[in-house]
């Protein structure tokens, strides 16, 4: 009897092991096939899905599909097609057959095949996903309507398409046909109004066209009548020659189109040449020019209450405290609420700078409860403690300061008030990687063993179990795809979290970790659920950011985090105004400069939205920057956002005091810039490194109380450690949005 269940069980072992190593070679051409697809290496993509049997390969729609897409990426329409109806007869049910259908679309509209592209747009119309597969919609769309050749109607959706999507390869393409077409002369044969030409030159200098987009503000001021459309064309184009540099020629052509504009415009007009004159180092005309906006009756209130606000920045440059100080202290009653928070701050400050201690303590106090984050809640308290310092009431400042440096909510006021304990902030970043990354792995297992035990309905289990396997295999992209096909309601029955957190947690376990984020923004923390809503709001991004990276750039992997949550929300095409591109939002000027210092391949602009290469090039730019300030880690953060030039300015006029410095910060996305990503440091510390924080911000417990930070549990134990009283989560940018930037 034994002889035979030995016998039985050999049988059944001889049977299962091929399967099992079947299955393991076909993953592995699987990922082979996936990374040579994203290389572009379309022929060897295709040799490694063709090792895979689709019918038995539990992924064989997707191994049918990158095949497709590989054709359809290389022109070869006739083989694409053919996969396509390969697809469409073995997996009828798959949800790629849309999305084959999308790419040959796209692929017959660069070949300008009206009639093949009309067919497969039609089978693909509104599954385009991403912000790339968006784009190719919209380039397939616009060439649609060229069935009786270009149109003023087809140039609109070039536009509308070029204008939603600088950054990607369709949208350039629709780019370049409206260039062909203004060049040879078609654009003033339809008639197009301004306003079409300036949207257009607006998108060619956001896709760092700059001298394209100079000559087409040119072209329409010199082709249209003044209208309210003409004036805010020129207004653009005289915001770009300021920001490019040229004041001189950003003035001369706002006083040239002054005499006989609208009122409306005048004022606009005399708004953005104060702004030239600072831009310019005229800082006595520009102040003049604002305070005269500011006090000008017939000037909207919002327009002056912006005027009134650079009025006072650039007093208090010249060193007139007191009248920035009458300044801010009547725009304590804006309207507008971030102004006015600005000014109950700078109110307060100017009275601490003038040595007027007792006022400067009771108004910071006073701020400190109105402040509409964490952040500037800790900012008034660590100016009130300087303030109480600086009077000589030194135990009642030692005892804020404590306070604010073990807040991880305060953020880099936390880091300020920690020095005045003689600790060093960023000890902590030159500290050895604890293997978070690692663990967060481990943890996003358990996760899937929740989910997958979950009481799924038959389709929306099929689609997690797809998601499983991508995810696993390293293809979190087409994971995404998969979890949006689940119903919502099911997965909050399915898992029980609190609204939200639901959603959150599939998006984050799909790679969607942008998603993640905002599907859990203001989530509750509930008890059962804060450690892993935390850890949503706050993920890491190992595929992408791991414990390696600090090998290769010297940088912590929890502060490259911190800037990528900043940055971009970990989403890899992320395009900013200024053109910045992918997860760092790196310039494409300057991750050429670090690839040549690094000595890399100059990196073409859709290189930058490839994950890997824009985090190796980002963290290389800053390692540099804090190599070259001296391991001062707040200055070179500040470097990354606003260029080493602005740096130096408000550092020369800090005294080397770092918290000085942030409130010299004359860019107002730069100041905050620095607030958030050193807030989202605190967090992630806080969250996946406790100990090592608690070692970094003790708590001073009070007489008779056990010290907080002393056992700290370690990070899938440990919670947030939130000093009662203060809510971290809000410095993620609501509900306020700040002032205006004032320019340099």
């Amino acid at each position: 009897m034994i002889r035979n269940k030995r016998f039985l069980f050999l049988a059944l072992l001889f049977l299962i092991l091929p399967q099992i190593a079947a299955s393991a070679s076909h993953d592995a051409a699987f990922r082979e096939g996936w990374i040579n697809l994203t290389e572009e290496k379309y022929a060897e993509a295709r040799n490694s899905f063709r090792r895979i049997p689709p019918l038995v390969y539990d992924l064989g729609d997707y191994a049918i599909y990158f095949t497709g897409l590989s054709f359809a990426r290389e022109g070869l329409r006739g083989e694409a097609a053919s996969a396509f109806d390969d697809l469409s007869k073995k997996f009828p049910a798959s949800p790629l057959r849309p999305y084959l259908a999308h790419a040959l679309a796209y692929a017959a509209a660069v070949d300008n095949d009206l009639p093949a592209a009309r067919i497969w747009f039609e089978r693909s119309q509104g599954f385009a996903s991403g912000n790339g597969g968006k784009a190719e919609e919209g380039f397939v769309a616009a060439f649609l309507l060229e069935a009786d050749g270009p149109s003023a109607a087809a140039a609109e959706a070039h536009l509308e398409n070029f204008a939603a999507h600088p950054a990607q390869e369709a949208a350039s393409l629709s780019m370049v046909r409206l260039k062909s077409w203004r060049a040879s002369g078609k654009w003033e044969g339809w008639s197009l109004p301004v306003s079409f030409y300036g949207k257009y030159a607006k998108s060619l200098s956001r896709a760092v066209e700059i001298e394209d987009a100079k000559s087409v503000y040119a072209d329409a001021l010199r082709k249209f009548p003044p209208s309210d459309d003409y004036y805010t064309v020129l207004l653009d184009y005289a915001d770009l020659l300021r920001k490019a540099g040229d004041t001189a020629g950003s003035r001369a052509l706002l006083d040239k189109a002054a005499p006989g504009a609208p009122p409306a415009f005048r004022n606009e007009a005399r708004f953005l040449r104060a702004r030239v004159d600072w831009k310019a180092g005229k800082l006595a005309e520009a102040r003049a020019g604002f305070m005269a906006i500011a006090g000008e009756g017939s000037v909207r209130p919002g327009t002056a209450e912006r005027a009134g606000y650079y009025a006072a920045w650039l007093a208090e440059e010249e060193g007139d405290g007191a009248a920035a100080n009458e300044i801010y202290g009547a725009l304590r009653e804006a309207k507008d609420e971030p102004i006015r928070q600005e000014a109950i701050f700078r109110y307060a400050f100017g009275h601490y700078r003038g040595k007027l201690y007792d006022n400067a303590v009771a108004l910071f106090a006073a701020g400190e409860k109105t402040g509409f984050s964490s952040v500037e809640r800790a900012r008034h308290a660590y100016w009130r403690a300087k303030a109480l310092l600086d009077s000589g009431r030194k135990d009642e400042a030692e005892k804020s300061f404590a306070s604010i440096a073990v807040d991880p909510g305060a953020g880099p006021y936390a880091l300020f008030a920690a020095r005045f304990s003689g600790r060093d902030p960023f000890a902590m970043f030159k500290a050895p990687s604890s293997g978070e990354t690692g663990r967060c792995s481990e943890e996003k297992d358990q996760l899937w063993k929740r989910v997958r035990k979950a009481d799924w309905s038959k389709a929306d289990a099929e689609h997690i179990r797809r998601m499983d396997r991508l995810v696993h295999l390293g293809i979190t992209e087409y994971a995404i795809l998969e979890a949006c096909c689940i119903d919502r309601k099911a997965i909050r029955n399915a898992i029980g979290l609190a609204e939200g957190g639901t959603a959150g947690l599939i998006r984050y376990l799909s790679g969607d970790l942008r998603g993640a984020i905002r599907e859990t923004t203001n989530l509750p923390n509930d008890p059962s659920t804060v450690e892993l809503i935390d850890r949503i709001q706050f993920p890491l991004a190992p595929d992408v950011i791991g414990d390696c990276d600090r090998k290769r750039s010297g940088m912590d992997p929890l502060l490259l985090h911190s800037i990528v949550r900043q940055e971009s929300q970990f989403q890899p095409n992320a395009l900013s105004p200024a053109g910045a591109i992918g997860l760092m939002q790196l310039m494409p000027r300057t991750a050429a400069e670090v690839a040549r210092k690094e000595k890399m391949k100059k990196p073409k602009r859709k290189d930058l939205l490839k994950p890997k290469l824009n985090v190796t090039l980002g963290a290389a730019y800053l390692s540099r920057l804090v190599r070259e300030y001296g391991g001062d880690y707040f200055r070179a953060v500040a470097a990354y956002n606003a260029g080493e030039a602005a740096v130096a300015k408000w550092w020369r006029n800090s005294g080397g005091d770092p918290a000085l410095f942030l409130e010299n910060v004359t860019y107002r996305e730069t100041r905050f810039y620095l607030r958030r990503v050193f807030f989202n440091v605190l967090q992630y510390y806080s969250i996946y490194r406790p100990r090592m924080f608690a070692r970094h911000f003790p708590i001073v417990p009070e007489e008779g109380q056990p010290t907080p930070g002393a056992a700290s549990p370690p990070p899938n134990e440990g919670t947030i450690v939130v000093p009662q009283g203060r809510q971290p989560i809000p410095e993620n940018g609501q509900p306020a949005v700040p002032p205006a930037r004032p320019p340099s």
